[in-house]
C-alpha cells in the first residue's frame, strides 16, 4: 500500500517509542488510528503486516483488536531507520526501577511479654466488635421487669 513518508515514519516513531501498537480489525479506510491523528487505521494495519513479513514485529490478536510487539530484530531496524542512538530502547523493554526494599519497622518497647507479633488495633479498642458487657444487659432486663418498655426513654 502506498503511503506518504510521514504517515509511515509517524507510524515506526510510535511503535519504537512504546514497543507495542494497537490497531483495530477494521477494514474501513476513513476511520483514523486513535493514537496518529491524521493516519488511517488502515494504513497502519498494511504498515504493521510489511514489518511482520519481515519479522520484525510478532502479532497478536483478541477480538476486534490485533497487537504487535516489536522483536529484537524489529528494535536494530527501527534503530538504523530512524536513526536512532543505541541508548535509546522502547518503553516495553526499559527497566522499571523498584522501589527500595522495605524498612523493618522498629519494635515499640511497652509491647507485652509473649505477645507475639503487634497486630494493629482499631482506634475505638475492643468495643467495636465485642458484645455488650454482661453488666448492661442486666440493666437494660431489670428496666423491662420493672414496667418500663424498650420503647420508652430510660430515666
Amino acid at each position: 500500500m502506498l503511503m506518504p513518508l510521514e504517515r509511515l515514519r509517524s507510524i515506526l516513531e510510535l511503535l519504537f517509542r512504546e514497543g507495542v501498537l494497537v490497531g483495530e480489525r477494521d477494514g474501513c479506510p476513513r476511520r483514523t488510528h486513535p493514537q496518529l491523528p491524521g493516519v488511517a487505521n488502515v494504513e497502519v494495519r498494511r504498515a504493521m503486516a510489511s514489518l511482520r513479513s519481515r519479522g520484525l514485529v510478532r502479532q497478536t490478536a483478541a477480538w476486534r483488536h490485533l497487537y504487535w510487539y516489536l522483536t529484537d530484530a524489529g528494535v536494530a531496524h527501527l534503530r538504523q531507520y530512524l536513526r536512532l542512538p543505541p541508548d535509546v530502547v522502547p518503553r516495553s523493554l526499559q527497566r522499571v526501577p523498584r522501589p527500595a526494599a522495605p524498612r523493618a519497622e522498629p519494635r515499640r518497647a511497652a509491647a507485652p511479654a509473649g505477645a507475639g507479633t503487634p497486630r494493629a488495633r482499631p482506634a475505638a479498642g475492643d468495643r467495636l466488635y465485642r458484645r455488650k458487657d454482661e453488666a448492661q444487659g442486666h440493666v437494660e432486663a431489670a428496666a423491662v421487669t420493672a414496667g418500663q418498655g424498650l420503647g420508652q426513654p430510660p430515666p
